[in-house]
């Protein structure tokens, strides 16, 4: 009978001596068990030692080796000084005894007689337990008590010293050159708005974080939202501030200006309507740029309404303090409708139909009467059925700047498209080549599009003069646009009639919103001259 013995010490303190409490317990356990020599009982020479981890959880390296070596058939009997040694948790130890029973592994208390083979051992045993854990939850209450006390008295309770500050005497100190960075970061938020933009500035100036490297957007975040740069400590256990005993960095007025941008910047979507926000490609869009995967990232924008939008980033680029992927941020429904839009090729595909149906005759009928629209078909679809279809059928899909391969689970086979990723209207989208390379009537269809985009842009003019909308960023909100494009484009009503007229003629070649936005100069001589008219 191979006896595995366990010890554990909820805390490091003595850990270093040359004999500590675990090897007490060693001893005790080795001594128990040759006194069960004659019944054939062997000690493992392999020690399995929990030093400093808690008995409220499993995650414990010396646990979790043990449970191999059970799992393994390695182990006949496990010994431990006491039950609570094993675990605090009545629901842990439930677990654990289920290993136990599954593998004929046997458990024995040494300063506790436990005899698991029993009705009455298993009760007594769960009774033991239920006190451990009681013991348990007591002692943490009176910790959770303490650091109560400890905050309402605005002492520092411990933890990673915040940036800005140093710790002397269990006391925290400003420190004058790190206070100077956390003063920049807050004034800097205030007149732009984005943790993002402060962040680019700090590397840019060579300003670097409390670990000595770039500034990450989560940490300026992090700095932003921490009471304790105003001289306040917070309690986690009720959300109250209490008054700190060290001096405050930056002052109250600004800290407030801070939470009320950063509220508005990250709305609370509260009694919102919802929306469908399953993102149909997450696990399947890979970067081909990067190698990584394109994880779903969210927006929020409240205009008139509240709405909530899904996009497709790199996650490699995302961790990044500076965006270094040329993909950028790619739009949910546009990604995803040009993958549908790519499958339509091979939905009729008799191997597809089978797959889809799963051999049935009567369900392949109706697959084939839905498909033959296939516009129609993907606009029916709610979003969960979208995301099955797409998971049946697509294994991968890698974007890169010039095209986008899919690869599907049937048959093998790839479909991979030469394409573009631009800005229309403020917004990504996917343009597919032509075969021969001149793009066909793409310059006409520009042309007109630029055309329309005047048209338009005089209306959203007139909206703003007319007093219908007080800001531009009311009115891209309201429209779906950009904020940034809509800000560019509302200064294409102030072009030369001669440019217009030139345009809408079409004696201007490839004329583009990009190129008319150059020409805004409030000078139309100037205009002329940068368009060559």
């Amino acid at each position: 009978m191979m006896c595995a013995i366990y010890t554990r010490k909820s805390t490091e303190e003595g850990l270093e001596k040359e004999y500590n409490t675990l090897d007490a317990q060693y001893d005790a356990c080795s001594a128990y068990i040759r006194s069960q020599a004659a019944n054939g009982w062997e000690i493992i020479p392999k020690r399995y030692d929990d030093g400093g981890y808690s008995g409220g959880n499993v995650n414990r390296p010396g646990l979790r080796e043990l449970q191999a070596d059970i799992v393994a058939g390695r182990v006949n009997i496990v010994v431990v000084y006491k039950i609570d040694r094993l675990s605090r948790s009545l629901c842990d130890f439930a677990d654990l005894s289920k290993l136990f029973e599954k593998h004929g592994v046997s458990f024995v208390s040494v300063t506790q007689q436990i005899d698991t083979s029993s009705a009455a051992g298993r009760m007594m045993l769960g009774i033991l337990f239920s006190f451990a854990q009681f013991e348990r939850e007591i002692c943490s209450d009176r910790i959770r008590d303490k650091i109560y006390a400890t905050i309402k008295k605005g002492l520092w309770v411990g933890g990673p010293t915040p940036f800005g500050y140093r710790l002397e005497n269990k006391n925290l100190v400003v420190d004058a050159q790190a206070s100077e960075t956390v003063k920049r970061i807050f004034r800097r938020y205030v007149a732009t708005g984005s943790a993002l933009q402060v962040c680019r500035e700090l590397n840019s100036l060579g300003l670097r974080n409390g670990c000595g490297g770039k500034w990450k957007p989560r940490q300026v975040t992090r700095i932003l939202r921490n009471c304790t740069y105003i001289g306040r400590i917070r309690s986690a256990r009720t959300g109250e501030m209490f008054k700190g005993r060290f001096d405050a960095i930056v002052d109250k007025a600004i800290w407030d200006k801070v939470q009320k941008i950063f509220d508005e910047n990250h709305p609370d979507p509260g009694d919102a309507p919802r929306r469908e926000t399953t993102a149909i490609l997450r696990g399947i869009l890979k970067c081909g740029t990067c190698g990584g995967a394109m994880g779903a990232i969210y927006a929020n924008y409240k205009g008139n309404k509240y709405r909530k939008y899904i996009y497709y980033r790199c996650t490699k680029d995302s961790k990044r303090s500076e965006r270094e992927c040329p993909l950028g941020a790619i739009p949910a429904d546009v990604i995803e409708k040009f993958v549908f839009e790519q499958l339509g090729g091979v939905l009729r595909d008799p191997e597809v139909v089978k797959a889809v149906s799963g051999g049935d005759s009567a369900r392949e009928a109706a697959f084939l009467r839905e498909t033959e629209d296939l516009a129609g078909f993907w606009a029916r679809l709610v979003s969960s059925e979208r995301s099955r279809l797409v998971a049946l059928l697509v294994k991968e899909v890698t974007v890169w700047e010039d095209r986008v391969r899919i690869s599907l689970t049937v048959g093998g086979r790839v479909i991979e498209t030469p394409c573009k990723l631009k800005v229309n209207m403020g917004r990504r989208c996917i343009v597919v080549q032509k075969e021969d390379g001149a793009g066909g009537d793409a310059d006409e269809s520009s042309e007109m599009a630029t055309g329309l985009m005047l048209v338009k842009t005089h209306q959203w003019l007139e909206l703003l003069t007319s007093g219908t909308y007080h800001t531009k960023n009311e009115l891209a909100d309201t429209i779906g646009l950009s904020r940034s494009y809509l800000a560019r484009v509302t200064q294409l009503p102030f072009l030369s009639p001669d440019i217009v007229e030139a345009v809408l003629d079409g004696r201007i070649d490839k004329a583009s919103v990009t190129m008319l936005m150059k020409a805004t100069s409030p000078l139309w001589a100037e205009q002329h001259r940068q368009m060559g008219i």
